[in-house]
């Protein structure tokens, strides 16, 4: 990563620390003030609608959130690792598999007017920027052909261009061939002639259009701070929801036994499974209390034996009567 790059990570990850701060706060005076309102009876009308209708489009309404939040993050998470795994294959090219990259530039996207050897010949294989391309392993040097695009190598920055021209060896380069490149968008050549040592790959025409903007993104630091953020909030949302239905069920029990606009036989099977199984959470919660004083009493009684036998004198019984 070169400085640049390292200072954005940086500084992304300092805007990551103060936006996660500050939604936490957010969150957490929100769910304060929700919990408050509850608690308080300024929802009570909305809380036995919910429980005492039939609760039909209450269940459908959040299984349809839980759907669309699973999708949403599992779309956000395949294109994450699929801009990973572009990014990490850049450079690894194989006899089989090709290679995706993202176009970065505009200069294949048209044909300019200068450029009279593409109409002549027919070449439509253009690509725009922010496309997705698939690029195969470098043929041998002579098998390289005139008009063909490759992907070369040059100052640490790989372009994509076509070869214009073909210098074989001759008395200025005597031991090797000079390809002359040029982007379809521009009216000249490239600067310098590029060796086939400076070339990576081949382009063959196959291309996906637009999605290497998402790849790009999320390739950046700004992507990995929003991979981040979805993160925190898939983490957060079941546990906000979680406190504030706590708080709502509370609030409902305590209406059933002191509010006489509670009918108990309005109740549907849904709200009655829920009182039934909060009823047998008390229940084991009662017998796990119940099973840990039994175990310490026990303990107890097997401290007294290990002292009425460690003591043939009766100390420890004249001190019990004491």
């Amino acid at each position: 990563m070169s400085q640049y790059e390292i200072y954005v990570l940086i500084l992304c990850l300092i805007v990551f620390t103060v936006l996660t701060v500050l939604l936490g706060i957010m969150l957490g005076v929100i769910v304060k003030q929700t919990i408050r309102a509850i608690n308080a009876g300024l929802e009570d009308d909305k809380i036995k609608k919910e429980y005492l209708g039939s609760g039909v489009g209450t269940k459908f309404s959040g299984v349809l959130n839980f759907i669309i939040s699973v999708i949403f993050c599992a779309v956000v998470l395949a294109f994450f690792v699929f801009s990973m795994y572009t990014n990490y294959t850049e450079d690894k090219l194989t006899d089989n598999m090709p290679t995706l990259r993202v176009v970065n530039s505009g200069s294949m996207a048209e044909k300019h007017e200068r450029n009279t050897y593409l109409t002549q010949n027919n070449l439509n294989d253009q690509f725009q920027t922010f496309d997705l391309i698939l690029t195969y392993k470098l043929p041998d040097e002579f098998d390289l052909q005139l008009y063909d695009i490759v992907v070369y190598e040059v100052d640490d920055v790989l372009i994509v261009h076509r070869i214009v021209r073909i210098e074989e060896p001759n008395a200025e380069h005597p031991d090797c061939r000079h390809f002359v490149l040029q982007g379809d968008a521009v009216p000249t050549h490239d600067r310098v002639p590029v060796l086939y040592k400076q070339m990576k790959a081949i382009y063959r025409g196959e291309r996906i259009p637009y999605v290497g903007s998402f790849v790009a993104f999320l390739q950046s630091p700004a992507g990995w701070l929003c991979i981040l953020l979805i993160v925190v909030y898939t983490i957060a949302t079941p546990i906000i929801e979680s406190k504030v239905k706590k708080a709502k069920r509370q609030r409902f029990y305590a209406a059933l036994t002191t509010d006489a606009d509670v009918d108990q036989q309005q109740l549907s099977g849904s709200e009655l499974k829920i009182l039934a199984n909060d009823v047998n959470d008390k229940r084991k919660q009662i017998a796990l209390a119940r099973e840990e004083m039994l175990k310490k009493y026990e303990e107890i009684r097997s401290l007294e034996k290990q002292l009425n036998e460690s003591d043939p004198e009766g100390f420890y019984e004249d001190f019990k009567r004491k």
